[in-house]
């Protein structure tokens, strides 16, 4: 015990150096997580606020236009993300008009169909220009620099990362990948589409208490947006872990620098 003791306390009884900087560096991170909660906290607030007037009319739009209401999204969406629109924003709205279950779904269709779309496009349109983009920024060519048992792998965990999703479909389009990989990757995107949706899915409930259109006990919302911060957090751990691993699985930097 006393072994044990010394081992973290120097003889003058001062903490060692890379003990007090492990201490401050988790400090920052705790500090780090409790802002992320006020934000998000303060974040879905202001949605609600935003919707509170919209929540009937968005209802109503969404059950004038029937069945076309979903196919109107998936096409909407999927036409932004290939314009480099954010899924992020895709994923809330998706939330918002067709809740948590549905929504998830339509949004993962138009990703899918964004990202098919990208992958042609990237592959035999834009192959000069994207190309020419890789040349100037040789880190985004990590697909072509690895090995083929390695880049379904790679584009996984960057997927879940998760890098930026747009890009990566035209960055993908331009190597060496085989598009039914390329495709079975998108899967990576779940855990972030599924907070996203989650998030528009609570603002849309909150908009309709705030408006008097829902009355479901307090607990239930304060249940609601618990399970959103666990969720966060959540994805926020996986992304990291996956950005970890894809680095160890990264090419190494070639001659050029990268």
């Amino acid at each position: 015990m006393m072994h044990a003791e010394s081992s973290w306390v120097t003889g003058k009884g001062e903490v060692p150096q890379h003990i007090a900087f492990r201490v401050r560096h988790h400090y920052v991170y705790l500090s780090m997580y409790l802002i992320g909660f006020a934000l998000l906290l303060v974040g879905i607030a202001l949605l609600a606020y935003y919707v509170e007037d919209s929540t009937t009319s968005i209802d109503h739009w969404v059950k004038s236009m029937g069945r076309w209401a979903p196919v109107i999204f998936i096409v909407g969406a999927a036409l932004l993300c290939i314009l480099f629109m954010p899924q992020a924003m895709t994923g809330v709205a998706g939330g918002m008009l067709f809740g948590i279950g549905w929504g998830l779904l339509y949004v993962v269709l138009s990703e899918l169909l964004a990202a098919t779309v990208s992958f042609f496009l990237g592959r035999h349109f834009l192959r000069g220009y994207v190309k020419g983009l890789l040349s100037k920024h040789p880190r985004l060519g990590i697909f072509d620099r690895a090995t083929p048992g390695r880049r379904f792998r790679l584009m996984f965990l960057m997927r879940l990362a998760p890098a930026n999703f747009s890009l990566l479909n035209y960055i993908c389009a331009v190597s060496g990948v085989r598009f039914w990989r390329y495709l079975l990757a998108v899967v990576g995107v779940l855990p972030g589409n599924l907070c996203t949706v989650y998030a528009g899915d609570v603002a849309r409930h909150i908009g309709r208490r705030v408006s008097g259109h829902e009355s479901y006990p307090l607990m239930h919302y304060v249940l609601m947006v618990g399970g959103l911060v666990l969720a966060v957090f959540v994805v926020f751990f996986i992304a990291r872990t996956a950005l970890r691993m894809a680095k160890e699985d990264s090419p190494q930097a070639d001659s050029c620098g990268a």
